[in-house]
């Protein structure tokens, strides 16, 4: 190879590795500005926290509602990042946020419960502490008297619906992988908070009483 051919092609691969280093520069500023902004949100819960108490109505401290209007206003925004990426960032968000505020378990009732908490948890987030209950009864009382969401699986029966309390709404449903729902979840959510599917899915339960 003549030297001068060699020699460009030093250069250009010098500028390449250049280029590569300047961008990774670049990512790494980019994270360390996220970090910045998501302890600034969790501080920011952190000091709601301290302005709450239980909440004199006797709902959750979860606003449903507004979750699915935040996560729907960024994916419109978004030019790049695909919807799956927004949802399942902000639902991380969104959960750490509420356990800084006010802890809320997921109380799951299946006959799969590994699986059921995989999929509970690309609803909620990893930040929720779970527990299993032995059937859709006792998950009901968890969410009914305590800080925490029934998520009750789908297994041919839905007896369980019709023992549901009024102080309960069925607020969203938990999918699998192709977007099939699979479980209910259960919570006490104020009526003003409900998201509109969950309000249609609330009415079609309760006209099968």
């Amino acid at each position: 190879m003549p030297k001068t051919q060699a020699a460009e092609r030093a250069r250009s691969g010098d500028a390449a590795a250049r280029s590569l280093a300047e961008l990774r520069t670049q990512i790494d500023a980019i994270d360390d500005a996220l970090l910045d902004l998501i302890e600034k949100r969790l501080a920011a819960s952190q000091s709601v926290a301290t302005l709450k108490s239980a909440r004199p109505d006797g709902h959750l401290w979860m606003h449903p509602r507004r979750e699915q209007e935040v996560i729907a206003r960024l994916s419109r925004r978004a030019s790049i990042a695909p919807h799956r990426l927004v949802e399942l960032v902000w639902r991380e968000l969104m959960a750490f946020s509420l356990q800084a505020q006010v802890r809320t378990e997921l109380v799951l009732a299946g006959p799969d419960p590994d699986r059921l908490e995989g999929l509970a948890r690309r609803r909620f987030g990893s930040a929720a502490p779970v527990r299993c209950a032995a059937d859709p009864a006792e998950a009901i009382a968890a969410a009914s008297s305590g800080e925490a969401v029934a998520v009750i699986a789908f297994d041919g029966s839905a007896e369980w619906i019709e023992r549901l309390p009024p102080t309960l709404s069925i607020f969203d449903w938990v999918r699998d992988e192709e977007g099939e729902a699979v479980a209910a979840a259960v919570g006490r959510i104020a009526p003003a908070e409900l998201p509109e599917p969950a309000i249609s899915a609330q009415a079609e339960a309760e006209s099968e009483r």
